[in-house]
């Protein structure tokens, strides 16, 4: 934890990568709060949650009405035992600040039950695996400083640390650029980047193009008594299948599943879940827009200790 401490003047410092952004990246996002709830005119029901492995829980949302939409969403109890977050670590003396790897590869490197993509990244979208890739936003992974704050419209954080105030298997928090800007130190063992859609159950508005147009969306939320972590994707660009969302829409769907805080990460053909069934395979969770699973600068998953079988008792 204390090996970050050193690394606290390098948030501020913005990336000197010459590297043009992601054609995906969003331009700055708006301040608007709305006060009420939001609703989401998309699914009726409750999700159904499935266990997958101890204190990870999955749900897949469909529907055809008023358009078709695909959501899978894992929920995450951060008070289970077990449980150990990864992200994507530092390339070293390598050139930029990590080397490319889809979410599939990641997850097998690691060990992991479940991973989603995180930051925005450039170059994009090359399929070479290894590529050196520049984070947009703040990373930190381990303990260690990956990508520093940027000064782009990836300003908001979740940051993660191991459990210090109870047996938690980690602690998680969100925070917009406003409140980064006044802390002068904190030492997470894990952080991303993103843009905040949904702040203690209101959806972050604006009306610029890419929040307005229909994407496909990785998601990251947190309830409000902070116990429970979601990684959602959303699917989209695939007519007939999923059309993907706004980030007001995406942020009233959050809601719908237990979240009051969100980030919106990179989405897009970057937008990928990847999970590991019971027989050790790993497997998609969603279904990406290209149609294959794309080289992305960072990712984030769990190891997470398997169900135990269930025991008949003695008669």
């Amino acid at each position: 934890m204390h090996r970050f401490l050193a690394l606290v003047p390098a948030l501020m410092v913005a990336a000197c990568s010459t590297v043009r952004p992601s054609a995906e990246q969003p331009p700055p996002p708006a301040d608007l709060t709305e006060p009420d709830p939001p609703s989401q005119p998309f699914f009726a029901d409750e999700p159904r949650w499935r266990p997958l492995y101890h204190g990870i829980e999955f749900a897949e949302l469909a529907t055809d009405v008023p358009r078709p939409l695909v959501v899978s969403a894992l929920r995450i109890d951060t008070g289970a035992e077990g449980l150990e977050l990864v992200t994507t670590p530092g390339n070293g003396e390598a050139p930029l600040e990590t080397n490319g790897q889809t979410t599939r590869a990641f997850l097998e490197k690691h060990g992991l039950a479940v991973a989603i993509n995180t930051h925005f990244f450039s170059p994009c979208c090359n399929l070479i695996p290894g590529e050196p890739k520049d984070l947009v936003g703040l990373a930190i992974a381990q303990g260690e400083l990956v990508s520093p704050v940027s000064d782009e419209s990836q300003r908001d954080i979740f940051i993660f640390e191991d459990g210090v105030h109870d047996d938690s298997a980690f602690d998680a928090i969100m925070l917009t650029s406003i409140q980064l800007d006044q802390m002068e130190h904190f030492a997470p063992t894990h952080a991303i980047a993103g843009r905040t859609i949904l702040d203690h159950g209101g959806i972050v508005a604006s009306g610029d193009d890419f929040a307005t147009a229909r994407h496909p969306r990785t998601l990251v939320g947190l309830s409000d008594d902070h116990t429970t972590l979601y990684l959602v994707t959303i699917d989209g660009r695939q007519p007939g299948y999923s059309t993907g969302a706004s980030l007001a829409e995406a942020a009233a769907i959050m809601f719908h599943l237990g979240a009051t805080m969100a980030l919106n990460v990179d989405g897009g053909g970057s937008t990928t879940m990847i999970i590991r069934d019971p027989d050790g395979a790993s497997q998609l969770g969603n279904s990406p827009s290209g149609g294959f699973e794309r080289v992305v600068g960072s990712n984030l998953g769990f190891r997470a200790a398997r169900l135990q079988p269930e025991t008949s008792q003695n008669r």
